[in-house]
């Protein structure tokens, strides 16, 4: 690890003040040669009232024209972002889709970019990092990917620490489940009864309750269905 990272790594993890980490990576991202640093998060849960957490440096009048024109709606980058947590660049397949969107960020110092959407079992975050001119070469994408992306990731593990804090007293603790209680919310969300899954498991009918009933005491659930849900988004049956 160089010393920028791990000097930025224990500025993310000791942080008491969003505006200063904040300042912090921006200073790292324009040793990049990026010049704008954006970060949006929300809390996946509950969903249907999602925390919502942002930061980034681009200039009031880009902000004032992204929220008056609703961009969000049409931005296509945010779109593709969103889908998938591989780095996505602004490139020409991106501007194409949009053109009088792009026109008007490169109006107002934005033409190149890079960012990654990130996902931990609480929160999902993008990553963005922009500047005005220069495109992003294959050579620097080569060259720089691994260091943006591990920025990124600081980026998100540091501000998503910081909102929680002012959400929660901590952070949550990592959900972990049991290969067995994995199967059981499987099956579950595949709308089997505990009759169905004490069957094709070879179990009986109480044990298949025992581990439900652990599942929605890890999971904060008040029934099955939701626990299996919630567990489905978290990513947490699969891994």
């Amino acid at each position: 690890m160089s010393y920028w990272q791990a000097e930025l790594l224990e500025n993310a993890m000791s942080a008491t003040d969003v505006e200063l980490l904040f300042d912090n990576i921006k200073t790292v991202a324009r040793q990049l040669e990026f010049d704008y640093v954006a970060y949006g998060s929300r809390r996946l849960f509950p969903i249907t009232k999602p925390c919502l957490f942002l930061a980034n440096n681009y200039s009031p009048a880009w902000q004032a024209a992204y929220s008056t024109n609703r961009y969000l709606e049409i931005d296509p980058y945010v779109m593709r972002a969103m889908r998938s947590v591989k780095p996505v660049l602004w490139d020409a397949e991106l501007k194409a889709q949009t053109p009088e969107f792009w026109q008007d960020a490169q109006a107002h110092g934005l033409s190149e970019g890079w960012g990654q959407t990130l996902l931990n079992s609480e929160t999902q975050g993008l990553v963005t990092f922009a500047r005005g001119s220069e495109t992003i070469t294959a050579l620097e994408l080569e060259t720089k990917q691994a260091q943006l992306s591990w920025l990124a990731q600081i980026t998100h593990l540091g501000l998503t620490r910081l909102q929680m804090r002012g959400v929660d007293s901590a952070l949550p603790v990592p959900i972990e489940l049991s290969q067995r209680e994995k199967e059981i919310l499987q099956w579950t969300a595949d709308g089997k009864s505990s009759d169905d899954v004490s069957v094709i498991l070879g179990i009986s009918k109480r044990t298949v309750n025992f581990h439900i009933n652990h599942c929605l005491k890890k999971l904060g659930c008040q029934n099955k269905i939701a626990a299996a849900v919630k567990a489905s988004l978290m990513g947490l049956l699969w891994k």
